[in-house]
């Protein structure tokens, strides 16, 4: 049998959204499964192009993709990370837009065969394993947003300042 734990990444919300207009949109749409697999510092066989699709028939061209990674932190925690990007450029001025939206999940997963070693994970996680859950999360999320201040420097956008006076 089997105990699963499934942690929400950006919890208490569950994606980060990034919506653009503006010019070339492609740009950051082309980079992502280089951005995703440096940034969790994975090979490329933990990387998955899951869907990607563009429509050179028409002007504005649209694009669709979806990317996933995966990281194994431990025996028992895994950290997936998934991206998903639509939008559309024009060939004439290459203004267009973008819709990223990046969510993850940390898994872990303890197996037992009897009651004994269900009893011994509960201790267990509650005692130590509680906490480095929480470091992969931790982890997990600063590797989000350095995904998307990637992809925000690549569109020349600069981060907001949330209500900070500027300096």
């Amino acid at each position: 049998m089997k105990i699963s734990i499934i942690d929400d990444i950006l919890a208490p919300t569950d994606k980060l959204i990034i919506r653009y207009n503006g010019p070339n949109p492609f740009s950051a749409f082309a980079m992502f499964p280089r951005v995703i697999r440096d940034t969790m510092k994975v090979t490329g066989k933990d990387t998955f192009e899951t869907d990607v699709r563009w429509d050179s028939t028409e002007d504005p061209r649209g694009f669709y993709g979806a990317w996933f990674c995966k990281r194994a932190d431990d025996n028992w925690s895994r950290t997936t990370i998934r991206a998903i990007a639509q939008g559309a450029q024009s060939l004439k001025d290459k203004h267009g837009w973008l819709y990223l939206e990046l969510k993850g999940t940390v898994i872990t997963t303890y197996e037992y065969s009897n009651f004994i070693q269900r009893s011994f994970w509960w201790f267990y996680n509650r005692s130590f394993y509680y906490h480095q859950r929480r470091k992969y999360i931790d982890f997990a999320k600063d590797d989000i947003h350095r995904i998307r201040d990637r992809v925000l420097r690549t569109l020349q956008i600069e981060r907001e300042t949330r209500g900070e006076a500027p300096a």
